[in-house]
């Protein structure tokens, strides 16, 4: 298994020459490197593709360079990727130059920051519980003990016909 690492502008010429070389993207998803260190960038893409034929394995890690974090879009050469960098526009706020439709995917349009940075804040959205409606028995067969549904049961709790 190889490992590289690219900037944007690399990536382009990178994976157009690997499309046409038979490799396959199984695999594009975003990174937060805050805390991490050891790296020029905060945000980074990483990339799993497989040779079909020899089944070598490849992983690339892409810099998103920027504020916001920007990698041109390999949409238009891996057609799959479409939804996959949606999703990392949506949670972790990577813009794709060039991508076709890049919107929200998982979120609502109304959403406020992306919510896999890791300074984006745990508990930042409040739980709701909503009350369930009360079992509501209308006809025979219908409750939640035997008896009470007019139900036969064998002695091993097994139900048999409404009486």
């Amino acid at each position: 298994m190889e490992t590289a690492y690219l900037s944007g502008r690399e990536w382009t010429e990178r994976a157009r020459s690997l499309r046409e070389e038979g490799w396959r993207l199984s695999a594009y998803c975003g990174v937060d490197r805050l805390n991490l260190g050891g790296g020029e960038v905060r945000f980074e893409m990483v990339a799993q593709l497989m040779q079909p034929e020899t089944k070598d394995l490849l992983t690339i890690h892409v810099g998103a360079e920027g504020d916001p974090p920007t990698i041109p879009s390999v949409s238009g050469i891996f057609p799959t990727v479409n939804f996959m960098e949606r999703e990392a526009y949506d949670l972790y706020g990577i813009r794709f130059e060039g991508h076709p439709n890049l919107r929200r995917l998982l979120l609502p349009d109304e959403w406020e920051g992306h919510p896999l940075r890791k300074d984006y804040g745990v508990g930042k959205v409040p739980l709701q519980f909503l009350p369930q409606p009360f079992l509501q028995i209308d006809q025979p067969g219908q409750a939640p003990d035997a008896a009470e549904a007019g139900a036969e049961v064998d002695d091993l709790g097994q139900s048999g016909r409404a009486r």
